[in-house]
């Protein structure tokens, strides 16, 4: 008998007065041993599906049984002791307490789940997933990659029957992305049974097997392992070159002058950015490249005014600062879509219309920002009815909606599939060709840095500028 069994699972949602049918009839089986991988495009009902199987979402249809137990329709804490005993979930985020160290949530979740709380195992767990040397730093100084190993070791605290991971290798380099998966193999010889969604061809090659979802269908199971697997044929990887663009003007929009940010920490400070010197000039296509925990972040939140600088300076010569306290002409593009929960897609995307008071010419209808990023047909629906892939598209439309002179753009394809993120990629760079709008996209994507005109590296820190167009670790 299959670990997990979910048998034609039907999920409804009802955003004003239409209907969104994020699941019609999806089934599929997980057994012991077995490593399973979920694929399909953004916004397919891949994440919707894994939450109905974990029991944190009830479906409209159908039924979820683990190890032998229902777990739908059933009261919600009699759901949450069966999640508790069976299932280890990993979510696109928000799977740490931000009070609590790394190893304190690890802890939390063995005491939870009725487990001891054992120093060596919580050694163990983090050095599996490359974390060893970060057992008592805080949620907020990890690096997306970091936080997103950290909330497989959460998950994996009790050694479930079944881990559910949601994207888990989205947002770190490759050889974090191995370390994770090497992690996942081990479990996987020992018993264990994981099913994940994923856009990664990395993830797929390493599964047992392969399941594909579309429109809420399942439509393809045990998917050929040399097969790519991406929704339609990608657009061509055309690079803007700086040739076909107007010349250059002498403005600087930002300088940073030997900055450094370190982050105080219980044991020792964590140097997120040593002594960095960089110039962000109008029409600058950039990518900010380096392994997970390298401070692409840091560097990112340092240039938009989101952080204060240890030492150095910040400097936006040619920005108008505003009454703020950073220039309002900066769109930031997080690592996690960071949406509004109570507001509707098209409300997020007026938000920052609402804060500066920009109107039409200077700033774009903001059914127009959702017209160029392929989301109208979304505009009532809440932030919890979308896919990760879709909120990361409303996020990049928020950014566009005030036409900013910078665009800071934190793995905006990180969680998307691979024709998507360049379908984005697209969008984002037409929505500033003919502009002097710069753009710093930081990625361990080979195929969107490619698409920049100029490379910067960081690693442990320390800032190069103006690299060679290399592979992307």
């Amino acid at each position: 008998m299959p670990l997990l069994q979910a048998d034609d699972l039907f999920r409804f949602y009802h955003p004003g007065d239409t209907e969104v049918r994020a699941l019609r009839g999806a089934s599929l089986s997980v057994s012991r041993g077995e490593t399973v991988a979920l694929v399909g495009p953004s916004g397919s009902g891949k994440s919707t599906l894994l939450a109905c199987i974990a029991g944190l979402d009830e479906p409209d249809g159908g039924m979820v049984t683990i190890d032998g137990q229902r777990m739908t329709r059933r009261p919600e804490a009699e759901r949450a002791a069966l999640r508790a005993k069976s299932v280890g979930f990993l979510a696109q985020s928000d799977n740490l307490f931000a009070h609590l160290s790394v190893a304190d949530n690890v802890g939390l979740q063995m005491e939870l789940r009725g487990t001891r709380r054992n120093f060596q195992t919580i050694s163990g767990l983090l050095r599996s997933v490359g974390l060893e040397g970060r057992a008592n730093a805080m949620p907020q100084t990890l690096s997306g990659g970091e936080a997103a190993r950290a909330g497989l070791a959460v998950a994996l605290a009790a050694d479930p029957p079944l881990l559910i991971a949601d994207e888990p290798t989205a947002e770190v380099d490759r050889e974090t992305e191995n370390h994770i998966l090497d992690a996942l193999e081990r479990r996987r010889t020992s018993g264990g049974a994981t099913l994940i969604a994923t856009h990664s061809n990395a993830v797929r090659l390493r599964a047992s097997r392969t399941v594909m979802i579309a429109d809420g269908r399942i439509v393809t199971a045990d998917v050929s392992q040399d097969t790519r697997v991406v929704s339609r044929v990608p657009p061509p990887n055309q690079k803007i070159m700086i040739s076909d663009r107007p010349v250059r003007t002498h403005k600087t929009f930002i300088e940073l002058r030997r900055v450094s940010c370190v982050f105080k920490t219980s044991t020792q400070p964590v140097n997120a950015v040593v002594t960095a010197s960089c110039r962000l000039l109008p029409r600058d296509r950039i990518a900010l490249v380096g392994p997970s925990g390298s401070g692409k972040s840091t560097l990112l939140n340092l240039l938009a005014g989101l952080e204060e600088p240890t030492a150095g300076t910040v400097h936006w010569p040619d920005l108008d600062p505003g009454p703020s306290l950073r220039p309002p002409q900066i769109g930031f593009i997080f690592q996690t879509p960071s949406l509004i929960p109570a507001l509707s897609v098209i409300e997020n995307v007026r938000v920052p219309l609402d804060i500066t008071g920009l109107r039409f010419p200077d700033a774009m209808h903001s059914e127009e920002a959702l017209a160029r990023l392929s989301l109208s047909d979304l505009r009532e629906k809440l932030p919890d009815q979308l896919s990760g892939g879709q909120m990361q598209r409303v996020a990049l439309a928020r950014a566009l909606v005030t036409r900013p002179k910078v665009v800071l753009a934190d793995e905006p394809t990180g969680q998307l599939d691979h024709a998507t993120g360049q379908e984005v990629l697209n969008a984002l760079l037409a929505a500033i060709e003919g502009t002097d709008t710069a753009l710093i996209i930081a990625t361990h994507d080979a195929a969107i840095a490619e698409r920049m005109d100029e490379r910067w590296n960081i690693d442990a820190g320390h800032l190069t500028t103006g690299g060679p167009q290399e592979a992307v670790a």
